[in-house]
């Protein structure tokens, strides 16, 4: 036999193994897929807003009555009540008025029953003739002028006492008080020296605006007394929760913004005035809404799709995102039943070979309906 057909069998086989080997080699497994449905949930849809904390009213302490600072009486930073002793100033001057003009009023009034018992003594006299009617008139009126002279020394005596009273200075308001502007020993005058702020922030207010469009869903939030989350400036942390009590009743020509109020208790202190805060104020209702994994909606050409499998294979769904949180978006455009891929593997696309494995599941999520 020769040894050339041998040798051409032998290379026949080689070459026929060795595309076997390639075409096992270029040969792609079908990709491991799971599949979820959507999760069917009333979602509210909340948007943050940055708002600024400020005090129901503010309240600047200024004496009345001038004079040296006594005393101060309050903790510079604590609570305060309505009523609370703050200041004293110096009584000496206000005390020696007072005492002078109750001494004018005593004097007064004894010159008053003097006059009034003349008058008393002439009428008999002046009804028999024994003195003249011009005598007698005289001394009414002096006994008149006298009584007008005690209403006014009575008058001088009430107004003696209020000013002893602006010498001890209460707080106007109950709230948290600043500095002590001017310290003891130093002269304060009437109405122009400060000496302290009180800021009423139990409750608090927060100010905020949103754009116009958003206008018609702050005047529900407010109709439907809504809670509105009051969190930290990044959003990271909720500190309280309030209503929206005020909306302005004029849109900023330049800004194209309206300005909105909320109201907290404020019973724990959390908000502080001047803080920046973000407020959750919801924009959006869905009942019954289908909520998928962030991660399950890609992002097409076309706009946002998912994937599902038909026949052994991934295919593309359009869908429309409403709109989404840090883990979950709120679609439409697939029902409650339809199944889509999640997680998603690294090389899926469209028309990709895959095998379904593990538990078909419903999407679930630990977080509450809302979303920001």
């Amino acid at each position: 036999m020769s040894r050339y057909p041998l040798i051409f069998l032998l290379s026949t086989a080689v070459l026929g193994i060795a595309g076997c080997q390639g075409k096992a080699r270029h040969e792609i497994p079908p990709l491991q897929v799971e599949l979820v449905s959507p999760r069917v949930q009333d979602m509210t849809h909340y948007i943050g807003y940055l708002g600024t904390v400020t005090p129901i009213q503010t309240v600047t302490v200024i004496p009345q009555t001038s004079g040296l600072l006594q005393h101060i009486a309050f903790t510079q930073g604590t609570m305060v009540h309505k009523g609370q002793h703050l200041f004293t100033i110096d009584p000496s001057q206000t005390q020696a008025a007072l005492a002078q003009a109750q001494a004018k009023l005593a004097a007064d009034q004894a010159t008053a029953r003097y006059n009034q018992n003349l008058v008393d003594q002439e009428r008999p006299l002046v009804e028999k003739d024994f003195i003249t009617r011009q005598s007698f008139d005289q001394a009414v009126s002096q006994a008149q002028a006298a009584r007008a002279q005690i209403a006014e020394d009575q008058a001088a005596v009430t107004q003696a006492r209020i000013n002893l009273s602006y010498t001890h200075i209460v707080a106007p308001i109950s709230g948290r008080i600043g500095l002590a502007l001017v310290k003891a020993g130093n002269l304060v005058v009437a109405n122009q020296t400060q000496l302290t702020t009180i800021n009423e922030i139990s409750p608090i207010t927060i100010n905020f605006s949103v754009p116009q469009a958003e206008l018609a869903a702050a005047r529900q939030a407010q109709q439907q007394k809504s809670m509105l989350s009051i969190m930290d400036e990044k959003g990271g942390s909720t500190l309280a929760q309030g209503k929206l009590t005020f909306i302005d009743n004029t849109v900023s020509a330049n800004t194209a913004t309206i300005n909105l109020q909320a109201t907290v208790p404020n019973t724990d202190f959390k908000l502080w005035p001047g803080q920046y805060v973000q407020v959750q104020m919801p924009v959006q209702h869905v009942d019954n809404a289908l909520v998928l994994p962030v991660g399950a909606v890609q992002q097409g050409s076309s706009g946002p799709f998912v994937y599902a499998v038909e026949q052994g294979k991934a295919s593309d769904k359009p869908v429309q995102v409403l709109w989404e949180t840090g883990t979950q978006a709120v679609i439409s455009g697939i029902s409650s039943t339809d199944r889509v891929v999640f997680p998603l593997p690294a090389r899926i696309y469209p028309g990709a070979a895959v095998q379904v494995g593990g538990k078909n599941s419903s999407f679930r999520h630990t977080h509450s309906g809302k979303a920001s």
